[in-house]
């Protein structure tokens, strides 16, 4: 009954801590305010009413207190000499963080974030007041499914199981945007159209649009169904996937672990991030509702289904750092670690209609040691001085914090210690080019990378400390057949020499 309570203790306890933390920012700036400042918060009576108003005393203010401000005549809109928009700008950043410890040495740290930015520019000093929008966005997702996949070869032309997934999304993403649009009607800024019912044949959903690709890529690397996966460009508050840290200690509990090292970890890291690296409006855009509504058509004029965002790229990177981690302490003093490492980065543009994937696959291999107190370059070793006394009865009788202090008194001043250190890296990396229009791919760099790095740090003294490295490189390229191997190799001595020790 008691390994029961334990371990059902130990459940409960799972949760070793958690937090959430939220920022939110709001900045606005209104040239043309012609009203004059008062004394109390500021305000000053103009036609009964309080200006600039206590909600802008407070803070409490939003885009729509530039209507406010045109309505009450505060702003001078009819002076040719104002041409600086009204601009307002805002921050929300999200961070949910979690520490899980299902069993003692074993920790996971789970990690979330969302992050928008967005500014807004409005020409309040003409009819209709005329804005744009643009900022970015980033949001933690899980895309871990189709992390191994693979990317192909030349020999299948590139085959990735996501990507004719993704090829497979765009048109039921299509049809689910023009059922949206089927009851609707066009804006009455829409022309000649202006209040007659959407007709396809006009133009409608662009399936090589934001609207529709964006949507679709998601969902295909994420693992996703593509009838009921979202269709937001911005992904809500409640899409936020977790990311974790993964540690595991534990193993110098084991008899023959602990008699051969003081210490040995296990480490995992993954972490995946959709973002939006910038955005604005469409300036031909026509509201229906929300960010729902219509743009004019490039070609034709016409109006076409559109969002009101403009997006020209999104990317998601996704890094194993590690996949698999070992560090360790021997009882020797002798330090390793071994590394293998993966990351991917997906970008897609809705201006070239392409997908460009990059890959690496690293390998990290590491020792350390350290030679206590060793003869070099003439150095002496350090002798602990005897402390002295005037006789038995005295030195019984010393105060034993004194006579560590002076057991401890070395001549010099100072340990020679050697510490050397030595890394070797291999790394692969690969880039692809995939055309979505035309579904085909084509490898555009690539190399293979081999890194050796050795340092060697003495102190000769309490003044002097001697250093020297060694650094090889060789770099492979795999498809550019105008690049050639190259191998790097730098290597050198050096002193420091310090007055202020």
């Amino acid at each position: 009954l008691f390994k029961v309570a334990q371990a059902a203790t130990r459940v409960l306890m799972l949760l070793r801590n958690d937090s959430i933390s939220y920022k939110n920012t709001y900045a606005l700036t209104l040239p043309g305010f012609k009203t004059e400042i008062g004394d109390a918060f500021g305000q000053k009576g103009v036609n009964g009413m309080l200006s600039p108003g206590l909600d802008f005393a407070f803070g409490m203010v939003g885009d729509g207190y530039i209507n406010k401000a045109a309505r009450n005549g505060w702003l001078m809109q009819n002076d040719s000499n104002i041409t600086t928009p009204a601009t307002t700008s805002g921050t929300e950043d999200l961070q949910l963080k979690m520490t899980l410890e299902p069993f003692k040495d074993f920790k996971i740290d789970v990690h979330g974030s969302r992050t928008t930015n967005r500014s807004k520019s409005i020409q309040f000093m003409y009819d209709g007041m005329p804005s744009t929008r643009s900022g970015s966005f980033n949001m933690t997702v899980l895309t871990i499914s189709t992390a191994f996949a693979g990317s192909g070869n030349i020999g299948n032309g590139y085959a990735s199981k996501p990507f004719d997934k993704f090829l497979e999304y765009l048109p039921i993403m299509k049809d689910r945007i023009e059922q949206k649009y089927a009851n609707t009607v066009y804006p009455f800024n829409a022309g000649k159209y202006a209040g007659q019912k959407y007709n396809p044949e006009l133009g409608g959903v662009d399936m090589y649009s934001g609207d529709v690709m964006i949507p679709a890529f998601l969902a295909a690397y994420s693992g996703k169904n593509a009838f009921s996966s979202p269709l937001d460009i911005f992904p809500t508050i409640a899409s936020i996937m977790p990311n974790w840290t993964i540690k595991y200690s534990g193993l110098t509990k084991i008899d023959w672990f602990a008699n051969h090292f003081k210490s040995f970890n296990i480490n995992h890291a993954y972490k995946s991030v959709y973002s939006v690296g910038s955005y604005n409006t469409y300036s031909s855009y026509m509201e229906y509702m929300d960010d729902m509504g219509f743009i004019a058509d490039v070609t034709t004029g016409n109006p076409i289904p559109s969002s009101i965002y403009n997006v020209s790229t999104v990317s998601i990177n996704e890094t194993f750092s590690p996949l698999i981690g070992v560090d360790m302490t021997l009882n020797s003093g002798l330090t390793a670690k071994m590394e293998y490492k993966k990351s991917r980065a997906l970008n897609l543009s809705m201006t070239s209609v392409a997908l460009t994937e990059n890959y690496s696959n690293d390998i990290v291999i590491g020792f350390g040691y350290k030679l206590k107190d060793i003869e070099l370059f003439g150095a002496k070793k350090i002798q602990s001085a005897t402390p002295k006394s005037k006789s038995r009865k005295n030195s019984k009788n010393k105060n034993s914090k004194e006579e560590t202090k002076q057991t401890q008194r070395r001549v010099g001043g100072v340990s020679h210690d050697l510490n050397i250190r030595c890394d070797f890296s291999y790394r692969m990396q690969s880039a692809l080019n995939r055309n979505i229009a035309t579904a085909t791919t084509t490898a555009t760099s690539g190399s293979t990378a081999y890194k050796l790095a050795m340092t060697a740090d003495y102190t000769f003294s309490r003044l002097l400390t001697l250093s020297g490295y060694l650094d090889w490189q060789k770099n492979v390229p795999l498809v550019s057949a105008s690049a050639y191997p190259t191998i790097t190799a730098d290597f050198g001595f050096s002193m420091k020499f310090s007055l202020t020790r």
